[in-house]
């Protein structure tokens, strides 16, 4: 019997389908993947190339060549789904980046798809319309599932990847104590310059990497822009799961949007990490413990009240049934109703 055949559809987000379709291919998929964005874009006639130049300086109009974009990037993942007969599965996350219809078509295609929605309902509610074509419809913001009732969404935390990470083939690694990157987000500033300054005090190598859209630039404030690296550059996944594996310690800083585990959080449980955390949700997670998760509840001297206690404690070793519980291999099993046993 051949390997069951998944269509991944996954938004790149910081390359983060790369490491997806790597587990699953570890667990003996043959892994489609049909990615949002990033086709290869040339004008297709001179004659969009001549226009796009008219709109743009003449009527001030930027938007063709991107219109050009998105009907491009339609097209090849419909060429990319039509090319297969049939998938045995479809894992599809953040399903409000694909058009409607590229969903539709992936519903004729297979036999149960799946949605997993990292992100809070509430951020962008145009997710509501997708739900309907899903088998299951997963939440990594248990509030969601009460919140939105008449939609049915299943809860579901994040994972931790438990195939075997290669980063010998990467550029020799930077050492540093702490290792941190985000996007920027106006919420999370005023965290973002007191933690850093607060182990920037206590540890030798502390760095903060800041990604941001080049629109933006105005809003960062002057503390971050002198202090932190900022980048408009993609920092890939693995390679920041390269940095948080050899980092100290492991830092999450949530977005006000929602209080669903980020990765973060759970590579604390794969690399054996403490973890600092603006997360208050996670006091009541089945795997937290005071020695291994120190939470920030306000971004004051108090709120630190006994860090140095925190760092001298030894991380405490979660039971083999938790950090099973977190793996992308059950993950994907519970969903796809596999036991292992």
């Amino acid at each position: 019997m051949g390997k069951k055949k998944v269509l991944l559809l996954a938004p790149d987000s910081f390359g983060l389908y790369k490491l997806i379709a790597e587990n699953l291919a570890y667990l003996g998929y043959d892994v489609v993947h049909i990615q949002d964005r990033g086709y290869p874009f040339s004008y297709g006639t001179f004659g969009q190339r001549v226009l796009n130049v008219v709109r743009k300086l003449i009527f001030r109009d930027k938007s063709y060549k991107g219109k050009l974009q998105n009907k491009l990037n339609r097209k090849k993942q419909l060429e990319g789904i039509e090319a297969y007969e049939r998938f045995d599965f479809s894992l599809v996350l953040r399903a409000d980046f694909f058009d409607k219809d590229t969903i539709a078509l992936i519903r004729q295609k297979t036999d149960f798809m799946l949605s997993f929605h990292f992100d809070g309902i509430g951020r962008d509610p145009i997710i509501l319309d997708y739900v309907s074509y899903f088998d299951r419809f997963y939440v990594f913001d248990e509030s969601d599932v009460k919140e939105f009732p008449n939609f049915h969404f299943r809860y579901s935390p994040n994972f931790y990847f438990d195939f075997p990470f290669k980063f010998d083939d990467l550029r020799p690694l930077e050492r540093n104590n702490i290792y941190y990157v985000s996007t920027f987000h106006e919420s999370r500033v005023e965290y973002l310059s007191f933690i850093y300054h607060f182990l920037k005090s206590r540890f030798d190598s502390v760095k903060f990497i800041v990604v941001y859209n080049k629109h933006k630039y105005g809003l960062i404030p002057d503390d971050v822009k002198n202090n932190m690296e900022l980048t408009t550059d993609v920092i890939s996944f693995q390679e920041q799961l390269r940095h948080v594996s050899s980092s100290d310690l492991i830092i999450d800083l949530v977005i006000s949007e929602h209080n669903g585990y980020s990765f973060r959080i759970l590579e604390g449980l794969r690399f054996a990490k403490k973890v600092i955390t603006t997360n208050v949700s996670v006091r009541n997670a089945d795997f937290y413990h005071p020695n291994n998760y120190f939470i920030i509840e306000s971004a004051t001297d108090s709120a630190m009240v006994g860090f140095n206690e925190f760092l001298e404690q030894p991380y405490f070793q979660p039971s083999s049934d938790i950090l099973k519980k977190y793996s992308f291999t059950n993950w994907l099993n519970t969903k796809l109703n596999i036991d292992e046993n």
